[in-house]
C-alpha cells in the first residue's frame, strides 16, 4: 500500500494539518500510562529541547523554542491519557496546534520543517483508516476511525418510514410503501458512504445499527465496499454516548 494513500484520511481526521508551513515543529512523545502529570511532560520536553538544541540551526532552534511552550499549554488542557504515545504539530504563524494520540509506542523525535508524517503513515499501514456507518431505516451517522480515535463525519436523514397497525389489504399496501421508503433511504445512505470512502481513501468499513436495517444496508453495498467490511459494532443511533461506545469497541478490535 502506498503511504500517500493514507494522507486523505489523516487530513479528514485532522484538517488543521493543512495549515502547516514548511517551518512547523513536529514532536513525538511517550504518554504517561498512569495518568496525566504536568511535571512528567515538563521533564520529557525539557530533555528533548536539550537533546536537539545543538543539532538545530539558529532559525530551527527559534522555531522549537517558540512552539514548545504552546505544546506544554495544550498538554495541560488536553491532559492526555489512555494511549501509549502522541504527536504534537505546532506552527504558530500558520495557526496550527494539534495533538494526536497514537495507538502504540513510538520513538521520541523532534523535527523542524515540513510536518513529520512518516511515523504516522507507518502506523496507518498497521492500523488502516476506516469508516464506521451506523444505519437505521430513517437515518445514518458516519464516523472516521483513525489511529484508534473516532470522529463524527456526517448525519444523514432520510424520509420518514411509517409503520401502520391496521389490518387488511390497506395494511399490506402501507407496509410495502414503508419497506420501499426504507430501501430508498438505505440506498441513498450507501451512495453517500461510498463517496466518503472514496474521498478519504478509507480502507476498512465497520457497520452498526439494528440487525434488519444493517443487513439490508450491507446487501445494497457494491461488491467493492462489501470486500472492505472489517466487522460489525454494537451501537444505537439514539445513544447519547455513541461516539465513545464506538471508540471503546474499536479499541477492542485493534487490541484484542
Amino acid at each position: 500500500m502506498s503511504t500517500h494513500s493514507t494522507i486523505p484520511a489523516l487530513m479528514a481526521f485532522a484538517p488543521n494539518l493543512r495549515k502547516a508551513s514548511g517551518r512547523a515543529l513536529s514532536v513525538y512523545l511517550p504518554v504517561r500510562a498512569e495518568g496525566f502529570i504536568a511535571r512528567h511532560y515538563d521533564l520529557v520536553l525539557g530533555h528533548m529541547v536539550r537533546r536537539y538544541r545543538d543539532r538545530l540551526g539558529v532559525e530551527d532552534r527559534e522555531v522549537m523554542e517558540r512552539e514548545i511552550p504552546r505544546i506544554r499549554v495544550q498538554l495541560e488542557l488536553v491532559r492526555p491519557a489512555g494511549s501509549p504515545a502522541l504527536v504534537a504539530f505546532a506552527d504558530e504563524p500558520a495557526g496550527l496546534l494539534e495533538l494526536i494520540r497514537l495507538p502504540v509506542e513510538t520513538e521520541a523525535r523532534l523535527e523542524v520543517g515540513p510536518l513529520l508524517l512518516a511515523p504516522i503513515e507507518r502506523l496507518l499501514e498497521r492500523f488502516p483508516p476506516a469508516l464506521i456507518a451506523v444505519v437505521d431505516k430513517e437515518e445514518a451517522r458516519t464516523f472516521g476511525a483513525i489511529l484508534g480515535e473516532v470522529v463524527p463525519l456526517d448525519h444523514l436523514v432520510g424520509k420518514e418510514v411509517k409503520h401502520h397497525r391496521a389490518g387488511g389489504s390497506s395494511a399490506l399496501s402501507n407496509q410495502r410503501k414503508a419497506e420501499n421508503r426504507a430501501k430508498a433511504n438505505l440506498s441513498t445512505f450507501v451512495s453517500t458512504i461510498e463517496r466518503e470512502m472514496r474521498a478519504a481513501s478509507y480502507q476498512r468499513l465497520y457497520l452498526a445499527g439494528p440487525d434488519e436495517a444493517r443487513a439490508e444496508f450491507e446487501r445494497l453495498l457494491p461488491p467493492r465496499l462489501k470486500r472492505l467490511i472489517a466487522g460489525q459494532l454494537s451501537a444505537s443511533l439514539d445513544s447519547a454516548q455513541l461516539q465513545h461506545q464506538l471508540r471503546d469497541q474499536l479499541q477492542l478490535v485493534l487490541h484484542p
